[in-house]
């Protein structure tokens, strides 16, 4: 009896239907891990988010999930489609902040903290008004959008420390208003006077950016002066006993 000759190449295994059902099973398993992965990730940072926020106040059980304005349908959603916000009532004020800039990205499975910060808007009132909530809301919701439309924000806070951005807003005292109808918020400034601006994420740190609404007076002196204006305002607000918060009606610090 022949024996196969010893340089004889070996044949390729056949692919049978059960082999065929193996390979296909090691992908969905993969998938499976990656989803897994996802949700697990997604779960912790909401977890690490709400324990912050735990500490810091009394943290509403409920989510205020608004309906999205139809100008924000082209931007891009938010990293896991999750569009949310938190309430925290301190002791005389209500903070509102987003939850989700900072959930990991649904279609990155390499590990990712999203846009990595969230905003949050320290309203001085408790409890807070129905104006003001709806002041928070829009204005939260507008810088958020804004940030997922190009691709983050921390670039310009790293580089220029303290930011501001003019927001349509209809529903604002006359005195937040310029003379064409425009208002304007500080993003980053003055530091809010939490222990820590930061959260320890499960793949990565969350900075909290604050909202910081400044009257029509205050507008037009950064939309005349820059920079040096932001910091002016800035430092005048933490004088002034007001800091990081936002007084809805107040009159200008400067």
């Amino acid at each position: 009896m022949m024996g196969r000759r010893p340089d004889a190449e070996p044949k390729p295994p056949v692919k049978t239907r059960n082999s065929r059902k193996r390979f296909r099973d090691v992908d969905e398993i993969t998938d499976i891990a990656a989803e897994e992965a996802f949700d697990g990730a997604l779960t912790e940072s909401i977890r690490a988010r709400w324990l912050f926020w735990q500490e810091l106040g009394d943290l509403a059980p409920e989510l205020i999930a608004p309906q999205v304005n139809v100008i924000y349908k082209n931007i891009p959603a938010w990293p896991s489609d999750r569009l949310a916000f938190l309430t925290i009532e301190r002791e005389g004020s209500t903070v509102l902040a987003t939850d989700g800039l900072s959930d990991p990205f649904a279609d990155d499975h390499q590990g990712n903290q999203g846009f990595g910060l969230e905003f949050f808007m320290d309203i001085a009132e408790r409890p807070m008004s129905e104006q003001s909530r709806n002041i928070a809301v829009e204005t939260l919701m507008t810088v958020a959008y804004n940030t997922v439309a190009r691709g983050g924000m921390e670039d310009l806070l790293d580089e220029f420390g303290v930011i501001s951005m003019e927001i349509p807003e209809s529903d604002l005292p006359a005195t937040h208003l310029t003379a064409d109808g425009s208002a304007c918020i500080l993003l980053g400034a003055p530091k809010a006077d939490f222990d820590t601006l930061y959260i320890d994420g499960p793949m990565g740190d969350i900075a909290l950016i604050s909202l910081t609404l400044l009257t029509g007076r205050e507008t037009n002196l950064i939309r005349k002066f820059g920079a040096s204006a932001r910091a002016e305002i800035a430092q005048n607000l933490l004088e002034a006993g007001i800091g990081h918060r936002t007084i809805v009606g107040r009159p200008s610090i400067i």
